[in-house]
């Protein structure tokens, strides 16, 4: 006669294993995904705004000479900028992030970000994915319109950033 313990499946003990290193991956990826996309969007913020500053002053100047050679100007768009951003970030910051988080992954100040990132709902996928061009452009939108919940989700990323980088 068996007993209901013997009818039940055994368990495999590397199972649990796998779940938790898929967990600890999931975890690290949002956080890699975080820093990263706040920074593509840091990058792409300064760069409009030194854009902006010398617009006036470069427009006039490509518009004269090429009205003087009979040539048409083409301005990139922002959305050229933040594709060209993202595919030409830095690779030396990408691995330096990599390295420091894979160091201290286990430090629950890492998880403040993925609670900041994941408590703001601008109707944008949250920062913690892999996000793709236009995502980009909506959330760098929203900042450039000063989208309160959005800036403040910013602001909050931006100071957890620091206080991420002081511990090392």
């Amino acid at each position: 006669m068996s007993s209901k313990a013997d009818r039940m499946p055994k368990k495999d003990p590397k199972e649990g294993r796998g779940k938790k290193e898929q967990q600890t991956q999931d975890r690290e990826s949002k956080i890699l995904n975080i820093m990263l996309n706040t920074s593509i969007l840091l990058m792409a913020l300064m760069t409009d705004a030194f854009s902006d500053a010398f617009t006036g002053m470069a427009s006039g100047m490509a518009h004269a000479v090429t009205a003087g050679v009979g040539g048409a100007e083409k301005e990139p768009t922002t959305d050229e900028s933040l594709r060209r951003t993202k595919t030409e970030f830095p690779k030396p910051m990408i691995i330096q992030m990599l390295q420091m988080i894979r160091g201290k992954i286990t430090d629950p100040t890492f998880d403040i970000g993925i609670t900041i990132a994941e408590r703001y709902n601008a109707g944008v996928p949250p920062l913690t994915n892999d996000l793709d061009e236009q995502s980009l452009l909506r959330y760098l939108t929203l900042l450039k319109a000063n989208d309160a919940s959005c800036t403040k989700m910013f602001q909050e990323l931006m100071e957890w950033m620091k206080t991420v980088n002081t511990q090392r």
